[in-house]
């Protein structure tokens, strides 16, 4: 029996980050793309070749208007290590007579021989200076979801470790349907701030009035402490009972009145 998986990711992009904006020079426009494996099935070293392409429109409507690199072989994708983690990069290259200016993302086409594909997408990101005929005005916040179409039939064995990358992403820019949360730090012993900064932007939220059909996420991951916490007996005797540390008293010492017969003819 084949087993298909329609909502696990393995491609967390980040970047093109949200909102980024890349003007052409010399005629092209260069767009950095950078992911990451986020752990899930496929592990990036099973994909044989991927598909870049650009693209516009909104999540439920999205247009390819160009294919920046068909069939790249993962041999042709640049490995680095960050973090302990292995970070794949492919440097986007787009003439500036293709499009006009406007807000595109980037479709990555991730396919793995013999067992099926996956589509993930950037964040949207800004295109200016081009000199395309057809300017493009729609904008939106947020990238389509990601697709899996993988038949894990035979993939018990797969690598479940976590790639250490994951986590020096802000939470709010990952886009795997598994997305990975800073470790909570041990308070130190004293406090030295004055005043607060907020360490990661906010995040959006979006309300539905009908039950959505797909999730842009799954599951939250947190790593275990990179630090020891220690704990001990405590030694400390008990203290005695208010009857032998001089604590207790008789209550009827502490009365000022006292109580009288009242009779009545």
């Amino acid at each position: 029996m084949s087993h298909f998986h329609g909502v696990h990711a393995d491609v967390t992009v980040s970047s093109p980050t949200k909102g980024k904006i890349y003007t052409a020079t010399g005629g092209s426009v260069t767009v950095p793309l950078q992911w990451i494996d986020d752990s899930n099935y496929p592990p990036l070293d099973k994909i044989k070749y991927y598909t870049f392409s650009l693209c516009y429109g909104p999540n439920s409507d999205i247009s390819n208007v160009y294919t920046i690199g068909k069939q790249v072989l993962s041999s042709d994708i640049t490995v680095t290590t960050s973090d302990g983690g292995k970070v794949y990069s492919y440097d986007s290259v787009i003439p500036a007579s293709i499009v006009g200016n406007g807000q595109f993302y980037i479709q990555v086409y991730a396919v793995v021989e013999g067992e099926g594909d996956t589509i993930h997408y950037s964040p949207r990101f800004t295109l200016a200076g081009m000199s395309g005929v057809n300017t493009y005005t729609y904008t939106y916040s947020v990238q389509p979801p990601a697709i899996t179409e993988i038949n894990t039939e035979g993939a018990g064995n797969a690598d479940t470790s976590i790639n250490s990358a994951s986590f020096s992403i802000p939470y709010t820019l990952q886009t795997g349907k598994t997305r990975y949360a800073p470790m909570q730090m041990q308070p130190g012993s004293t406090v030295t701030a004055t005043t607060w900064t907020r360490r990661f932007p906010t995040s959006k939220v979006t309300f539905y009035s009908t039950f959505r059909k797909s999730l842009d996420q799954v599951s939250t991951i947190t790593p275990g402490r990179s630090y020891v916490m220690t704990s001990d007996i405590n030694a400390a005797p008990p203290a005695l009972m208010p009857s032998e540390n001089g604590g207790w008293y008789n209550p009827s010492k502490r009365l000022t009145l006292t109580a009288k017969k009242i009779y009545s003819w």
